[in-house]
């Protein structure tokens, strides 16, 4: 046991080893440690602003589908909207038809009613001409053969009759 250390340890030696530990330590810290330090920080820096910039990206697409959601929703309203507007419409417009085309036939009718009674009227007329005239002749006639007998009155009544018959049929 050399250099006097009761457990064979040389003191000198092992300081002179913890310094040469520590210069070591010091040197592979400035130059090794502090720029592989340096590129985790950096790396972990890329890394959580990359975490960072999904969180946003995704945020961002959920505020974009949200967004898209609303147009879609308000597209379908504003669908309904228009077809509820036509429909109205177009029900309204079929009214309007059906109610112009209720009073044209409601004219239609009047008028026909109008035409109808004049012609009834104007044949009225006519046939109170005719029997005027019927009767005129048959005046004439019983005028004319006043002073025959009995049977030649009986054939003129008669004829009288069948001429009123045939205008009768006439009409």
């Amino acid at each position: 046991m050399e250099g006097g250390a009761p457990l064979g340890i040389n003191f000198t030696y092992l300081l002179a080893q913890l310094l040469n530990l520590i210069i070591l330590f010091a040197a592979l810290y400035k130059f090794l440690f502090k720029r592989f330090l340096a590129m985790l920080d950096e790396r972990s820096a890329r890394i959580k602003k990359g975490i960072e910039d999904a969180q946003i990206a995704d945020k961002r697409a959920t505020e974009a589908e949200a967004v898209y959601q609303q147009r879609i929703e308000y597209a379908e309203r504003e669908r309904r909207a228009i077809l509820n507007r036509a429909a109205q419409e177009a029900e309204e417009l079929k009214e309007g038809i059906l109610a112009k085309a209720e009073e044209e036939a409601r004219q239609c009718i009047a008028k026909e009613r109008e035409e109808f009674e004049a012609q009834r009227q104007q044949a009225m007329a006519e046939l109170s001409r005719q029997a005027v005239d019927l009767v005129m002749l048959a005046t004439r006639k019983m005028v004319a053969q006043t002073m025959v007998d009995e049977a030649t009155q009986r054939r003129l009544i008669s004829e009288f009759l069948a001429e009123l018959a045939e205008v009768g049929e006439l009409e």
